[in-house]
């Protein structure tokens, strides 16, 4: 089974959905992948993802991913953003090497980090790495952060993606549970016992090049760059195409 093409499990960041990776799931699809993208239990707009973290995000993830291994699939995890917290996550105890340690067929050969949170230390969070202090692009409110108007206005985004796409986000993008940004990590990038590749995007305003390769290297990636923002696959087709060719190397290797 380990010559069929590997599962790609592609995890959305806060805030966003599966809807929002069309021009990275549909190529890969094209080329015989199956990709598992589900939305993670701690975005939303109604009162179920309160309270949710990566951890519960981990557990969705493995809902959909686990029937693929138990019939011998290799599988490669991406996780964009926030979603690199449950990428790392997700293969506690299921890459190839530890399921075949466990007698279990099948398991996750490799995790790719697309500017994406691949924490290093145990008991750390995402709004600690932010010096405590939620950015003017969201806000608390009730078991939620939900985007301001920095965040939802072209002019104001700044977010290096065509305006006529950030209108189109700002009318689909949601809200995102607290506890998901606030819940200390317990497994992190550097417990991750399969290949790891960080996509760094050097024009990234979000999260800045210079931490995303103090994580990169903090972790054992192995690190490829991409001159883009923190959404190439929003950017510009030669953007998206660098992504898919990353995530086509490491997923024929």
């Amino acid at each position: 089974m380990a010559s069929q093409k590997p599962v790609i499990v592609l995890i959305h960041g806060a805030f966003f959905a599966p809807v929002h990776y069309r021009s990275l799931i549909e190529p890969l699809r094209a080329q015989g992948y199956v990709v598992l993208s589900p939305p993670m239990p701690s975005t939303g707009l109604d009162d179920s993802a309160a309270g949710k973290t990566y951890a519960d995000d981990a557990k969705r993830l493995l809902e959909y991913l686990v029937p693929y291994l138990d019939e011998g699939r290799e599988a490669v995890v991406i996780g964009h953003s926030q979603g690199g917290i449950a990428a790392s996550a997700v293969t506690e105890g299921q890459t190839v090497e530890e399921r075949k340690a466990q007698g279990l067929k099948g398991g996750i050969k490799a995790v790719i980090y697309l500017t994406a949170l691949a924490i290093p230390m145990k008991g750390a969070t995402l709004m600690g790495l932010l010096g405590g202090t939620p950015p003017p692009i969201y806000k608390a409110e009730g078991p939620f952060y939900v985007l301001t108007e920095h965040a939802l206005t072209p002019q104001d985004a700044d977010l290096g993606v065509p305006e006529d796409t950030q209108k189109v986000l700002a009318r689909t993008l949601v809200h995102q549970s607290k506890a998901s940004l606030e819940a200390p990590v317990q497994f992190t990038a550097a417990d991750v016992k399969a290949p790891k590749t960080y996509i760094v995007c050097s024009e990234d305003k979000s999260l800045p090049a210079a931490l995303q390769e103090e994580m990169a290297k903090g972790t054992g990636c192995n690190i490829t760059k991409v001159e883009a923002g923190h959404f190439p696959f929003l950017e510009s087709p030669e953007k998206t195409k660098a992504v898919l060719d990353v995530i086509l190397g490491v997923a024929g290797q």
